[in-house]
This record gives C-alpha cells, sequence and structure tokens, in this order.
C-alpha cells in the first residue's frame, strides 16, 4: 500500500505518502541526470527530465492548487499518453466500451490524476530527483530509471525510491504510458481496481465512479 500511494503520488497522486516529509519552505526540489544516455531534445530521457525541471520549478514556487493544476494540465500532462494508459488499464474490458466510453474513461481517468497530482507537488518541498538511466528498448519502447530522495526531517528511514518511466513513440514523439515505484505499476494497479468496478457495476458503473472521484478531488481545498 505504501508504494501505491508514493505511485499515486508521482502520476495521479495522493499527499498521504509524502505526510511525514515536511521539510522548510525554503528547501528546494532538485533535478540531477547522472546517465551518460542521450538527453538531447526529442529523446526519452529528455521528456523525464524536461517533466522533472517543470516539477521542481513548480514546487519552488509555492503555487496554489489551482495554479498547480494549471501547470499539470499543461506542462506534464502532454507527456503523457492518457489514451494508451487507460486502454492498459482496461485490459480485455477496453473492447467491451462503445467508443464515447472509452473516451469518457480516458477523460475522468485523466482529470482524477491531475487533481491528484496537482495536490501533491507541496509534499515534494525539498525531494531530488536523479534521473540515473535511459535505455530504448525498441523503435517505439524506451524505459527511464530515477530515484526520488525524500527530505530526511530526522526520519532515517527515508530510503530513496526507486521509479521507472515506461514510454511510447507516437508518431514522432515519446510520450509516458506507465510508471512503476519499487515494481509497482499504475497501469496494472488501476487495471485491477478497474475490472472490480466493472464486474460488479459494469463499464458505466466506472465512469460513474472516476467521474466522483475527480469531482471530489476538484473540490478538495
Amino acid at each position: 500500500m505504501k508504494k501505491l500511494l508514493i505511485l499515486l503520488s508521482l502520476c495521479g497522486l495522493t499527499s498521504m505518502a509524502f505526510a511525514t516529509s515536511s521539510p522548510a519552505l525554503d528547501d528546494k526540489t532538485t533535478v540531477v541526470v547522472t546517465t551518460t544516455a542521450d538527453c538531447s531534445t526529442g529523446s526519452p530521457c529528455f521528456v523525464i527530465k524536461t517533466s522533472a525541471n517543470t516539477l521542481s520549478q513548480a514546487v519552488n514556487q509555492n503555487l496554489s492548487n489551482q495554479q498547480a493544476f494549471t501547470m499539470v494540465q499543461n506542462s506534464i500532462i502532454p507527456q503523457i499518453d492518457f489514451t494508451l494508459m487507460t486502454r492498459l488499464a482496461m485490459g480485455n474490458n477496453w473492447k467491451a466500451a462503445t467508443p464515447e466510453q472509452q473516451d469518457q474513461i480516458t477523460n475522468q481517468f485523466k482529470q482524477m490524476l491531475v487533481y491528484s497530482y496537482s495536490r501533491a507537488l507541496s509534499k515534494l518541498k525539498g525531494a531530488e530527483v536523479t534521473i540515473n538511466s535511459s535505455k530504448t528498448i525498441s523503435e517505439k519502447k524506451a524505459i527511464v530509471t530515477c530515484t526520488l530522495a525524500l527530505p530526511s526531517n530526522g526520519n532515517s528511514n527515508n530510503q530513496p525510491i526507486n521509479i521507472e518511466y515506461d514510454l511510447a513513440k507516437i508518431g514522432t514523439a515519446w510520450k509516458i504510458y506507465d510508471v512503476k515505484i519499487e515494481n509497482a505499476s499504475i497501469v496494472t494497479t488501476y487495471r485491477s481496481q478497474f475490472n472490480d468496478t466493472i464486474q460488479k457495476d459494469g463499464v458505466s458503473g466506472l465512469i460513474s465512479q472516476l467521474q466522483t472521484k475527480a469531482d471530489a478531488l476538484k473540490t478538495t481545498k
């Protein structure tokens, strides 16, 4: 469960994962690149580096919830292929949904993650993101690995968190479609949740559930 909370706190997030870390407001979030792999414009590594830099700038600016939401919506979300992420999370249930339902699920899933992510940014104050490696698996698939070091705040148990970003080449651009935190996959996690809901309430029930969660996060102060 702790891995899941951290996972959601990076890609669609809940602040509960970082509740034990409360660094001083003047602590800065930094991004470090140690990989010797290609991080030039257009590369998979560049996508992660750019997103991490945008995230660190947002955290360091102490943005309001609305400002953080706008930043995530405009700068982070375009780096993610939510259609592919949602289709993989739906698994075999994707074909059971109509095209209209597929669009609804994708949009509600995206909104839920955007609202969660934007509210978790402040919990990353003082963290250090290190990009460790970038590997192209094929012409269309790549993996970028990172570690996230949270400020200790007197807690010696705060070990660096291993993160893996899975990217697919969509057209000419690399897009994130899954994130694994200590091998816990956001796609796999949501596939189980989505399947349980669909088995119980159908595809329409999943759409309703996602909308309810997104609306609740939207109104959370």
